[in-house]
């Protein structure tokens, strides 16, 4: 789940990196866009040639749709580029800069980088969103999620997917499904009820969008039925139901099975579920389910 990128990115390595690797794939860039299904083989141009900028999200699902892509090099490679470009200009990071560093931390799981990250955020005066984004990510990566203070909670439930396009970008819709067990049960549905409206309404998602979505209904059925909370449960669980017959979109749909028993009381089916993921040996995956 993670904010982490509200904006979008614009920096000659980005394209120069995008270039190298598409040469290396041999793909042209018809190709390497799909024809411009991911983004406009005139716009994909432009951001090779460090004109244009690219949302991270669109940067996500070209580097993922193609085979023989290694993402975390990708990002580690682009980070490396960042760094010799800061050292030979000398100069501190800005908020823009250190956001899309933010992403590679939490990309990378990389608790410690990010909490350094953090540091510097938390010195600028204003840029509260950016220093929401910064605490949650410490939080997901630390754990701690649950342990933030009240003042703060109540920050990420106001402030902190107000951004019109942040339904768009994975980076955001990680970090609501990850921070979701904290925002005020009287914000959660309404911005729930953005991310539906938002993907409900596609008639042919990608596998992927569906697993990102689906993982998103499980854990705010998770969190609905813990908080009492009735408002997108069936919105929810028919997302779940129209998922396409995916083997790595299976386990969701089961899932969405059980919640729809839980909330209607059907107690035999949801027991034999359980049962079913004891002798599957998912034991860690069956005490969140019983908590």
């Amino acid at each position: 789940m993670i904010i982490v990128g509200k904006g979008k990115m614009k920096n000659k390595s980005i394209g120069a990196e995008l270039k190298k690797l598409r040469k290396t794939l041999g793909l042209t860039q018809e190709e390497m866009t799909l024809d411009g299904k991911i983004i406009s083989v005139g716009q994909y141009s432009k951001v090779e040639n460090g004109i244009h900028e690219i949302g991270v999200d669109t940067l996500l699902e070209l580097l993922t749709i193609h085979d023989g892509i290694n993402v975390k090099d990708f990002f580690l490679n682009l980070e490396e580029d960042y760094s010799k470009t800061m050292k030979k200009g000398n100069k501190d990071y800005s908020p823009e800069r250190l956001s899309e560093k933010l992403v590679f931390a939490f990309y990378r799981n990389d608790l410690s980088e990010a909490k350094k990250l953090k540091k510097k955020i938390d010195r600028f005066k204003e840029n509260n969103e950016l220093k929401l984004r910064a605490t949650i990510t410490v939080a997901i990566l630390s754990g701690t999620i649950l342990d933030l203070d009240e003042k703060t909670k109540e920050d990420i439930s106001k402030n902190m997917f107000i951004n019109d396009n942040w339904t768009r970008e994975r980076d955001s819709l990680r970090l609501f499904s990850n921070s979701m067990i904290i925002i005020d049960r009287n914000i959660l549905p309404t911005l729930m009820k953005s991310v539906l409206r938002a993907y409900t309404a596609e008639e042919h998602l990608s596998v992927k969008i569906q697993e990102r979505i689906s993982s998103i209904c499980i854990n705010y059925l998770y969190v609905c039925f813990k908080k009492h909370i009735l408002t997108n449960v069936e919105e929810a669980i028919t997302f779940l139901k129209r998922l396409s017959e995916s083997p790595s979109l299976m386990f969701n749909k089961i899932l969405g099975y059980y919640f729809e028993c839980l909330f209607n009381g059907n107690d035999r089916d949801a027991a034999m579920i359980r049962d079913i993921l004891a002798k599957s040996e998912c034991k860690n995956f069956l005490n969140k389910l019983a908590s």
